[in-house]
């Protein structure tokens, strides 16, 4: 159980805000402001808590993350065949109410990251370089978050066309800044990452270790086309942090709620098996209303639905999800980051290897795979082009396919729909079809934003569309 010091954390609540214009607002004026290292820490572990309570949605996640991205955004399960009374989203325009609340939420935490960052004035004590690597990595985290809800995905060579989120660094700030480049929203999560990274903190009460901090960074630099950084990141933390084998493999994955294996963050530390779950319990009963989809369960052939472990931990002979909610990073997703950088990067050799070393660990007796056996994707993908909007190859669609049945029940899924062409879809309920439209992956700009501030443009596909 944490043990922090809450004084200067209350004195702070009437600073807290739901938008991130009312957040650019925000000033002191005389308002108390901590004063020690340990006082800060308090305001950052209000968040931290939310993490291990399974009550963040976005730092790391929660299971109520997991069924809303999964279920609902994706197409992992099955909305027609969704059983009544189900609160699960059936689309991703269900969730644009919900997500106002998400983007006011990341500006939360921007904001009591940058009172810590702007006013902390201990410095090179032990106890603040450890807050302050806490503060660079969760607002590092928090924009990484909203460059991946709120913007388009990456376009290799128009980053500075693109457009990217609000950006605010000073706690004390006078003006509500407008939107910034996509490349400048990318330097900016990537210079806070790298100044977390820097400290080489692994404190655990923190989270948000060094290794941790380098996973995210693994994946930013895969979400923004940086082969080579997430490849040497990747490679780093497998060498520390190596694939398990099967049975130690399905021994994490059955691991609820404490760190195990090569886990190295995960939400829901302070939730048990015997109880403080309900959260969890109340996600798992929705998400049993709703199949996985047949598209998901043929990313296994026939032969692996024996062999493979991940398809006998995910899903059950009724097509329900049984895989235990995880929320977090891990090292398999660290080597299918190698796979995919190596193939971008022309070493379609270290590609597979990589892909063959994953396969090796999960399936019964198994064949590595070769060029000569490599099988394409399916019609009935939904995803038909890569990263970079070439059509996929047979290993690119191998190292898809792995990813999605590693990766599955991850929030994961809609991320890579968006990340690989933003792909089209429509699925129907009760009489209603829902269409995912190629704009909808980036979701909208709250509404008070757009109005409050003067300038602020909205995404394509929301201009005249009030929120």
């Amino acid at each position: 159980m944490r043990k922090i010091n809450k004084i200067g954390l209350y004195a702070l609540t009437a600073l807290l805000s739901f938008s991130c214009s009312e957040h650019l607002d925000v000033k002191p004026y005389g308002r108390t402001i901590p004063k020690t290292a340990e006082e800060f820490s308090a305001l950052l572990h209000t968040h931290l808590n939310r993490i291990d309570r399974g009550e963040d949605r976005l730092l790391v996640g929660s299971a109520s993350t997991t069924a809303l991205f999964d279920a609902g955004l994706g197409d992992d399960f099955e909305v027609s065949l969704t059983e009544a009374g189900s609160s699960l989203k059936n689309y991703v325009g269900d969730y644009f109410n919900t997500a106002r609340e998400d983007y006011g939420y990341l500006y939360q935490v921007i904001r009591d990251c940058n009172i810590v960052l702007s006013e902390m004035k201990e410095s090179g004590t032990e106890i603040s370089d450890k807050v302050k690597a806490t503060a660079y990595a969760m607002r590092g985290v928090a924009y990484y978050q909203l460059m991946r809800l709120f913007c388009e995905a990456p376009q290799k060579g128009q980053y500075d066309n693109q457009l990217g989120v609000p950006l605010v660094t000073t706690f004390d700030i006078e003006e509500r800044p407008l939107r910034s480049s996509l490349r400048e929203t990318i330097d900016r999560i990537a210079e806070d990452l790298s100044r977390s990274a820097a400290y080489g903190m692994n404190d655990d009460i923190y989270r948000f270790t060094h290794d941790a901090v380098r996973a995210y960074q693994a994946r930013f630099y895969l979400w923004t086309e940086q082969w080579q950084q997430a490849l040497d990141i990747a490679r780093e933390l497998l060498a520390k942090h190596p694939l398990l084998e099967r049975q130690a493999y399905a021994d994490m994955m059955n691991t609820a709620f404490d760190l195990k294996g090569n886990q190295l963050i995960k939400a829901n530390r302070l939730l048990s098996e015997s109880g403080n779950s309900g959260t969890v319990s109340t996600t798992e009963a929705s998400i049993k209303k709703r199949p996985v989809s047949k598209r998901f369960l043929d990313a296994f052939d026939d032969a692996e639905k024996t062999t493979d472990i991940r398809y006998s931990l995910s899903v059950n002979p009724k097509r329900l999800v049984i895989k235990k909610f995880f929320c977090g990073a891990r090292a398999a997703e660290l080597k299918l980051i190698e796979a995919e950088c190596c193939y971008h990067l022309g070493d379609e050799a270290g590609a597979l290897t990589a892909i063959n070393d994953l396969r090796a660990r999960r399936i019964d007796n198994y064949v590595p795979l070769t060029a000569a056996t490599l099988t394409p994707a399916k019609d009935t993908e939904r995803i038909g082009q890569d990263a970079l909007g070439n059509t996929l190859t047979p290993l690119m669609a191998t190292i898809l396919r792995e990813r999605r049945k590693e990766l599955f029940f991850e929030c994961d899924r809609f991320f890579e729909l968006k990340r690989n062409g933003s792909p089209e879809f429509w699925t129907a309920y009760e009489g209603l079809k829902y269409t995912t439209r190629k704009y909808m992956y980036a979701l909208p700009i709250p509404a008070y934003d757009t109005e409050l501030v003067k300038g602020l443009v909205q995404n394509p596909g929301y201009e005249t569309v009030g929120q």
